[in-house]
């Protein structure tokens, strides 16, 4: 007799565990339609102007160069109409909410991100949608919360579904989407049953993304070849410049985020600086996963010079841009750069070692993307899964693994466990706690 009200108990979680999975799915589909109405409208902005997708270095020089002054007209006249500060979206914002707003999210930040990241990316602004992705797919997920009796973990939970859908939609990875939403909150500790939602949430945003025709990260190339018998020191050697640019990355962020001034005259710089380059060095606008794709399926003939000059502008570029309140994110740029870095250390050993050269440039550059992405956001189990995701090659797991977390460890010794969006918000001040109460 003692047993049946546990048994009910036990039943009642698990109804309510099921109902949580099936409302994961159905945030999953509609962060999937909002993430591909913004590529769409990002696609069709483009196209308004004159100009294909990311295609700048295409386009005449007055009208590349005009793009961001427009561009930047526009982003201040949606912020009067919002009245939402270009700091008050992205990633970090989005972070800032969970951890101290009881997950949170205004419509009028969301609409702002909506119209301000497709505008933005269209001008030819350095950045990701990957930022505008976690907000708006955090903000889809919580419109759930007034209409149901959620706990404050089962609201979070499914704000990281829908986190991990936009993730998943862009990049058109499942398992590495999932470790990555996982990895950067950690407003809420994570328990074995927290990831079934979020496992089917990545798996719909993926499939559902390639129907809808949103352009994934376009390196999906699968490697089969393995490394010659010194080249896997050559492999993890490049954790060195890995870690370098890593940090670099985080320093420069937390710099520019600590730069005063009305946001007028900090985007007003952006659209000045990203308007002059537009006329000398287009490859560096938007999100540079042209010139990614052109380097991992080696049709882009080029030297060190030119890599390293992407690599620098690019860092330069984007962390000003996204810490000066430009509405975009730095995910994608990080993967862009990581993969361009990836290019340059396998030019470089191939002039000094040219017979100890085994590999594909390909593997280079996937990995250098994998593994700046798992340094910068502090994910190296996730960066690993999305290089073995977007590769299919299990024969090089030991050496990938090694690369990416001694560039990860050695990070955490000579900066600490802060991810780029830890360090952000510590910057302006501002604290994420942790939780304690687990599904």
């Amino acid at each position: 007799m003692t047993e049946q009200p546990s048994v009910t108990r036990r039943s009642l979680d698990f109804l309510r565990y099921i109902r949580l999975i099936a409302i994961a799915a159905l945030i999953a589909v509609l962060v999937t339609l909002v993430i591909a109405g913004l590529f769409h409208a990002i696609r069709l902005l483009s196209l308004a102007a004159g100009m294909e997708l990311e295609r700048y270095e295409d386009a005449p020089i007055w009208l590349r160069s005009t793009l961001p002054l427009v561009g930047f007209l526009l982003l201040m006249t949606y912020v009067r109409v919002f009245r939402v500060d270009g700091r008050d979206v992205g990633g970090t914002h989005t972070l800032n909410r969970m951890a101290n707003f009881n997950c949170e999210f205004p419509w009028r930040n969301a609409a702002m991100q909506f119209v301000s990241a497709a505008t933005a990316l269209a001008a030819g602004f350095s950045g990701g949608r990957d930022g505008p992705g976690l907000h708006l797919g955090a903000w889809v997920a919580s419109t759930f919360r007034p209409r149901l009796r959620l706990t404050r973990a089962e609201a979070d939970l499914l704000i990281r579904t829908g986190m991990t859908a936009a993730i998943a939609a862009g990049f058109h990875t499942t398992f590495a989407a999932v470790l990555f939403v996982a990895g950067i909150i950690k407003t809420e500790p994570m328990s074995a049953r927290s990831f079934m939602p979020l496992t089917i949430a990545a798996a719909l945003g993926s499939v559902l993304s390639t129907w809808l025709g949103v352009d994934q990260l376009a390196v999906g190339t699968r490697i089969y070849s393995t490394l010659g018998a010194i080249e896997w020191l050559f492999v993890i050697a490049m954790s060195v410049p890995i870690l370098l640019v890593g940090i670099a990355t985080m320093r420069l962020v937390i710099d520019f985020t600590r730069v005063r001034g009305p946001l007028y005259a900090r985007i007003m710089v952006m659209a000045l600086l990203t308007a002059g380059l537009a006329a000398v060095f287009p490859d560096v606008l938007g999100l540079g996963y042209d010139t990614l794709t052109a380097l991992e399926q080696n049709q882009l003939g080029v030297g060190v010079l030119y890599l390293t000059a992407f690599v620098t502008i690019k860092l330069l570029l984007t962390s000003a841009s996204v810490a000066f309140g430009v509405p975009l994110g730095v995910i994608g740029p990080t993967i862009v750069n990581g993969g361009v870095l990836g290019a340059l250390c396998y030019t470089a050993f191939s002039l000094v070692f040219p017979d100890l050269i085994v590999a594909p440039a390909s593997l280079y550059v996937l990995l250098g993307a994998a593994a700046l992405l798992g340094t910068v956001f502090n994910v190296p189990f996730a960066a690993i899964v999305f290089f073995l995701e977007i590769t299919m090659n299990l024969w090089l797991t030991l050496q990938v693994a090694l690369t990416i977390l001694l560039a990860h460890e050695c990070k955490i010794k000579l900066w600490g466990t802060q991810s780029i969006f830890e360090a952000r918000l510590a910057a302006q001040g501002i604290n994420v706690r942790a939780r304690t109460d687990v599904i």
